[in-house]
């Protein structure tokens, strides 16, 4: 007489597979939803520094909330407005040093101040850094 031993898996055993197969695609997805929350933040980033670097070279960019040019020049103490949904700040000052042929250029010191979200009462401030440098005499 041939008997036929047939194997199966218990209950506790496919529960057992199916919590590690739960458990393992729950960590799939926290980490993809916390790499995407990252990825937006490298970018606000990345595009507010960039932008920063374009107004630091040409105040002339900053537009207001319309869109219409505002006119800015290199040499306003301050000027501020919006650039690629960027609110921007540029402060310039004219330290005393050093000191050099004036037809040459003007010394200046610069602040970038780039704020996402909103302008600089209620947006959120994403960079805030200065430059030195020389405003050639052509420029002005």
């Amino acid at each position: 007489m041939y008997y036929s031993k047939r194997s199966a898996f218990t209950l506790i055993e496919t529960t057992l597979a199916l919590g590690v197969l739960i458990f393992g695609l729950t960590a799939i997805v926290s980490v993809y939803m916390i790499s995407l929350t990252w990825i937006e933040e490298i970018r606000i980033e990345l595009t507010a520094l960039q932008t920063g670097r374009v107004v630091l070279s040409d105040a002339g960019v900053l537009k207001d909330k319309q869109g219409s040019f505002k006119n800015a020049s290199n040499l306003d103490a301050t000027a501020s407005g919006w650039v690629n949904d960027y609110f921007v700040v540029r402060t310039v000052e004219k330290p005393s040093y050093p000191k050099f042929d004036s037809s040459v250029g003007t010394y200046l010191r610069v602040r970038i101040q780039v704020y996402f979200g909103g302008n600089d009462e209620d947006g959120l401030l994403v960079h805030d850094f200065y430059s030195e440098q020389i405003m050639p005499a052509e420029y002005k």
